[in-house]
């Protein structure tokens, strides 16, 4: 794919609190072929340890344009949704996402992913992609069936406690996802802006599954962010490419 001839010459440096000046044009990248894996036979590994956010609220080792850690990185996400199962498609960049990609059935880890506006295909970051494969298992546990979602990727800054921040949101970088209700197994929809405040049970599952996952940071929520965030619980998947994947 076009998108690993990046130069090695790129700095670790480069600033990012630029970046929320505009949103980029779209980078064209050739399409990967959905894996033929069948779903289930293969697990995700789960990361070790939790990846910090620098000031720029960037995962850490980012830098744009992607370095050829960061390639790498994508790479062996790509390998890993397909030992998952995931039929996914790679589809042309928008905003800052490294490693756009569609998933086909809108299922991952056995949880499908509805938009609640809109119709998909959705576009995200194949770290947010494999993020979700890897908990689908645990959400299942928590009893969800669906997971219905009203944005992933958006050019958009921070917004918490009612503030825009100068921080550029990873909605930009395709690793972030809104979700305004779950659906539990027998079909009951749990809307985060009418059931949280009352204690819903699935609602406080969820909340819980997922700030026990290293592959998220904390999740927000109507608790923790009452003002920004008091209709949805907002997901954001916790890459590091600061080490260099497995070969």
């Amino acid at each position: 794919m076009s998108r690993r001839r990046i130069a090695a010459g790129l700095l670790a440096g480069v600033a990012l609190a630029s970046a929320a000046a505009a949103d980029p044009a779209p980078t064209s990248r050739s399409k990967a072929k959905s894996t033929s894996t069948p779903r289930g036979k293969a697990k995700v590994a789960r990361r070790s340890g939790v990846a910090k956010a620098n000031g720029n609220n960037m995962p850490r080792g980012f830098t744009w344009p992607p370095s050829r850690a960061m390639l790498a990185a994508e790479a062996d996400c790509e390998r890993s949704l397909d030992a998952a199962g995931v039929a996914w498609h790679a589809t042309s960049r928008d905003g800052r996402i490294v490693d756009a990609v569609t998933i086909d059935d809108a299922v991952l880890g056995g949880i499908a992913y509805t938009p609640a506006f809109g119709k998909g295909p959705y576009k995200l970051d194949c770290q947010l992609a494999l993020a979700l494969a890897t908990i689908g298992p645990d959400l299942a546990a928590a009893g969800v069936r669906e997971v219905r979602f009203g944005s992933i990727y958006r050019w958009s800054n921070v917004r918490v406690g009612g503030k825009t921040k100068n921080a550029l949101s990873r909605h930009a970088l395709g690793l972030a996802m809104d979700v305004v209700s779950f659906v539990d197994e027998s079909g009951r929809e749990a809307k985060v802006a009418r059931d949280y405040r009352a204690g819903d049970d699935l609602l406080l599952d969820v909340e819980r599954t997922i700030n026990a996952s290293s592959s998220f940071r904390l999740v927000l929520t109507p608790k923790n962010d009452p003002i920004s965030h008091s209709d949805h619980f907002h997901l954001e998947a916790n890459p590091s490419y600061a080490v260099t994947p497995r070969s």
